[in-house]
């Protein structure tokens, strides 16, 4: 079945890139050079150069980075924090070694101490991206998709 695939709206990637900047400090140049297409549910997806028009032949899920929702509010997908959210100045929680196991569990998580608002966050283990959070005052909803919690024997 092939998903029918449209270049996201010059609007909706300043909004979409904007909120990157804003909710997590990223500098808006590592997203230059990239392109953004759209699905009619409203999932995002990004693209190097001359990949829409490849995409005309092949599903599109298999040849992109899933990027964000933009179904009301902009939600960031687990798979694009982990690529780009080494480049996050704020909103970022690192996690200690159980949180960490926890969380790759698919458990929610007690924020504690953490200077971040609430929203979306960046959950980090040892400087790595793990994924998405949503946070709520203390509370952390796990966001990472079902196909990728695991139980980590060793960390």
């Amino acid at each position: 079945m092939r998903m029918i695939i449209k270049p996201l709206e010059k609007r909706r990637q300043k909004e979409l890139i904007s909120f990157l900047e804003e909710r997590f400090g990223m500098d808006r140049r590592a997203f230059s050079g990239f392109g953004l297409i759209t699905t009619p549910k409203g999932r995002v997806f990004m693209v190097t150069p001359g990949v829409y028009e490849f995409s005309e032949t092949m599903n599109v899920a298999s040849i992109c980075l899933p990027f964000a929702r933009l179904e009301g509010k902009i939600k960031p997908t687990s798979v694009m924090l982990q690529m780009f959210g080494h480049l996050a100045t704020k909103n970022v929680i690192e996690l200690g070694r159980e949180d960490a196991i926890n969380f790759a569990k698919g458990l929610d998580l007690s924020a504690g101490s953490h200077g971040c608002s609430d929203g979306y966050i960046i959950l980090k283990y040892e400087g790595i991206p793990l994924g998405c959070g949503l946070l709520r005052g203390n509370e952390i909803k796990n966001m990472l998709p079902k196909a990728k919690r695991m139980t980590l024997e060793l960390l």
